[in-house]
């Protein structure tokens, strides 16, 4: 992973600081940042904590994350004043979850659904790694998951997995908000952030970014597969290590295997 988590005591300090209506913004790339932008244009956001979660196939430097996170600050300040507030970044992740999600049924779900990718997997981690956040705040996330990329497809979000996501997430009590959703050009994401990106490279990089593609980049997918694989394996496990997790961020991996096999065992 590429850093380690805010202390505790930190976060602890922090959100009870923060007004409770406070929303949390998925804090990665363009589209992230672009969404908490939308998001803040609605009058019932007006307080956002940006969390950055990492998953342990992600390499590179924080960085640029730090810069990105300044200039959306600046630029809120600049549009609302006082009116609307973005936080600074805190960091986290739960590695455990990743793994129970991605890691730990890899030959299991080749078998059963025919394929396997971590990309959706990996996006549910992300929403679910910051409910414990979100539950004592304004049990919203935003999230910067967009449709169509200039007609290039990413199979983590097609229309049905963010429907997964979404439905994950109210599963528990949380709502995930999807503003950028229907935007389909980056020009149109670099309008809505008001400020020149920092370069793709400077960014943090997946050791398995477009693993679902053919050597033409073409994406290899199959709707009635994936289909089965939203809501026969990742929904209902979301859903139940969800639930734990909520009561317990700090499980160890041990206490979340034993739980994930429980509920294999009993499907």
């Amino acid at each position: 992973m590429i850093r380690e988590n805010t202390s505790i005591e930190r976060i602890q300090k922090l959100l009870d600081q923060l007004p409770k209506e406070t929303v949390i913004g998925e804090f990665a790339g363009r589209d992230s940042v672009a969404a908490m932008m939308e998001a803040l244009k609605q009058s019932d956001v007006n307080h956002i904590l940006p969390v950055v979660t990492f998953a342990p196939t992600e390499y590179g430097s924080e960085k640029e994350l730090e810069v990105n996170n300044a200039k959306m600050m600046e630029q809120v300040q600049q549009r609302y004043g006082e009116e609307k507030k973005i936080y600074p970044l805190i960091y986290y992740s739960s590695l455990p979850l990743w793994r129970m999600l991605n890691g730990r049924f890899v030959m299991a779900l080749q078998e059963a659904f025919g394929f396997y990718t971590p990309c959706m997997g990996c996006h549910a981690y992300f929403h679910l790694a910051r409910i414990p956040l979100a539950a004592k705040l304004g049990k919203k996330i935003i999230a910067g998951e967009r449709e169509s990329h200039g007609g290039k497809i990413k199979v983590n979000q097609l229309d049905l997995c963010l429907d997964s996501y979404q439905r994950i997430l109210k599963a528990l009590g949380m709502d995930l908000l999807l503003p950028i959703r229907s935007v389909e050009s980056g020009d149109a994401v670099e309008k809505l952030i008001g400020w020149n990106w920092a370069a793709e490279e400077e960014q943090p990089v997946c050791l398995f970014s477009g693993n679902y593609r053919d050597s033409q980049g073409k994406a290899i997918y199959d709707l009635e597969k994936i289909q089965r694989f939203l809501t026969e394996f990742l929904e209902p496990l979301s859903i139940h290590l969800g639930k734990h997790y909520l009561e317990n961020p700090e499980m160890t991996e041990e206490e979340m295997k034993a739980i994930t096999e429980a509920w294999e065992a009993n499907r």
